[in-house]
C-alpha cells in the first residue's frame, strides 16, 4: 500500500479543468472536434492497451461481468426516476452515463495505486472494464437519444470504436500475445493525453456558457445515482458475497467500492458536446459531483481503509 496525496494525484485534474475553462473563454474553442478525437482515437487506444495487457486467472475474470450488472442496475433506474421526477424531461437521457459510470481513471485510479501494490491494480483495471462496457453501450446510445431516433442512436453506438478496441486487446490477452515495445509506448502516450483531454473538456464546455447550469432536480437525481445507488449496490454485493458466495476478498470489495467515490464521468460533457445535446448541463454535473467527491475524500477514504486487509 502506498501514500496517498491529494497536492500529486486529484489537484491537478482540477487544475485541468480550470485550464480548460481560461482556455476556452479566452480563445473560443468548438469542444465538438476535440471530444471527438478522443472519443474515437485517443480512447480505443487506451482501452485496447490496457485490456491487452491484462492477466486474467481464476474468479477475478467474473468482475467486469459483475461490475457491468452493478452499472446498469444504478444506471438505468436512474433513467426511470429521471422519466418521472424531472422537469426537463429530456435531460433524463444524461442519466445513465452521469450516474452508471464514474471517473474511474482518472480519479478512481489514483485511489486504487493509492491502497494496493501495483501487482493487485490490474485487478482494479478488470473491474473499470465493466464500466467502460457500460458507458460504451447504454450510456453512449441514452446521450445520443437526446437528439437521435432510436434507430441512429443505435447505429452510433454500434460505430463506437472503444468496443471493438476492447475485443480485440482481449482476444490478445486470452491467447497470450504480447504487445510490441512500440505498442505499450503509444498507450502510455495515449494515457496521458486522455487524462488531459478528457478534463480539460469539462472546462471547455463550461467555457461556452457564462454560468452553470443549476437545475437542481438533474444535479440531485445524478447525486442520488451516482452516490447513494452505488452505495447501495456494492454494498448488497459485498454483502452477498460475503456471507453467500464467498468468492472474494476485502481487496477486490475495496475496489470495487472505488466505484461509490468517483465523480460522474468525464466523458459524460465529451459525449454531450458530440452530440450537441445538453452540453452545459453534463458539464456543470461532471464539475459539481468532481469538488464534491474532491472534498469527501477525507471522510470517504478511511472507508475504502477498512476493507483492505493489513
Amino acid at each position: 500500500m502506498t501514500s496517498f496525496s491529494y497536492e500529486t494525484t486529484l489537484l491537478p485534474l482540477t487544475l485541468l479543468v480550470v485550464l480548460g475553462w481560461i482556455v476556452g473563454r479566452w480563445r473560443n474553442i468548438d469542444v465538438r472536434p476535440i471530444s471527438t478525437i478522443v472519443i474515437y482515437a485517443v480512447a480505443p487506444v487506451v482501452a485496447f492497451g490496457t485490456t491487452a495487457q491484462l492477466v486474467f486467472h481464476g474468479r477475478i475474470v467474473l468482475l467486469p461481468f459483475i461490475v457491468y450488472t452493478l452499472a446498469c442496475f444504478c444506471g438505468l433506474t436512474s433513467f426511470v426516476l429521471g422519466r418521472a421526477l424531472l422537469k426537463k424531461k429530456d435531460m433524463r437521457f444524461l442519466l445513465p452515463e452521469a450516474t452508471g459510470c464514474g471517473n474511474n481513471g482518472y480519479f478512481g485510479l489514483p485511489l486504487a495505486m493509492a491502497l494496493f501494490a501495483p501487482a493487485q491494480v490490474g485487478v482494479y483495471f478488470l473491474i473499470m472494464m465493466g464500466t467502460s462496457i457500460f458507458e460504451a453501450t447504454f450510456g453512449y446510445y441514452f446521450v445520443g437519444r437526446g437528439n437521435l431516433s432510436v434507430k441512429d442512436s443505435l447505429k452510433r453506438t454500434a460505430g463506437m470504436p472503444i468496443i471493438y478496441a476492447i475485443t480485440a486487446g482481449l482476444i490478445l490477452s486470452a491467447n497470450h500475445i504480447p504487445l510490441a515495445p512500440g505498442l505499450i509506448k503509444l498507450c502510455d502516450v495515449a494515457k496521458g493525453c486522455y487524462v488531459t483531454l478528457g478534463m480539460m473538456i469539462i472546462g471547455l464546455a463550461l467555457a461556452k456558457h457564462k454560468k452553470l447550469s443549476w437545475d437542481f432536480d438533474f444535479i440531485a437525481l445524478v447525486m442520488f445515482g451516482k452516490y447513494v445507488l452505488w452505495a447501495a449496490a456494492v454494498a448488497a454485493f459485498v454483502w452477498l458475497d460475503a456471507h453467500v458466495l464467498k468468492i472474494y476478498d476485502g481487496s477486490v470489495y475495496a475496489m470495487i467500492a472505488i466505484l461509490v467515490v468517483t465523480p460522474s464521468a468525464a466523458n459524460t460533457a465529451a459525449f454531450a458536446a458530440q452530440h450537441d445535446f445538453k452540453s452545459q448541463q453534463a458539464a456543470t454535473v461532471v464539475f459539481v459531483t468532481t469538488l464534491l467527491s474532491f472534498a469527501t475524500l477525507p471522510f470517504t477514504l478511511p472507508l475504502l481503509f477498512t476493507f483492505v486487509p493489513h
